[in-house]
């Protein structure tokens, strides 16, 4: 990891660990996240867009198929809160982020994104 950033990876409770650290499945939403915060923000400050709150969340499913376990898709939920008068700048920026997230855009073939993410101006 870069700048010595240490992570502890663990196993839930549900699974036999003892819930201490973080689970590989939280580290993998989290990545497609954090890329999309990160795409989303590019193009908030290429389009200079008056933002004043972006939150995402996500919530990965999967299925046992006889040998193991499979994710099978991603249900990306959030807010934008964006300026008086700039609320089809936010959408654009919400766009460009899913379609240029390189996480995202490596994973799409093999599973289903749903997004859920709406835009409101204050």
């Amino acid at each position: 990891m870069s700048n010595n950033h240490k992570i502890v990876y663990g196993t839930p409770k549900t699974f036999g660990g003892h819930g201490i650290g973080v689970c590989p499945d939280e580290l993998f939403v989290s990545a497609i996240l954090g890329c999309l915060n990160n795409t989303f923000l590019d193009f908030q400050r290429k389009f200079e867009l008056e933002l004043k709150a972006l939150s995402l969340k996500g919530k990965a499913t999967a299925i046992f198929d006889g040998e193991g376990y499979n994710i099978t898709g991603m249900i990306i939920s959030g807010e934008v809160i964006v300026g008086e008068n700039e609320i089809e700048t936010g959408e654009r920026c919400l766009e460009l982020m899913k379609e240029y997230c390189h996480v995202t855009r490596t994973i799409k073939d093999c599973i289903s994104l749903e997004y859920n993410i709406s835009v409101h101006e204050e």
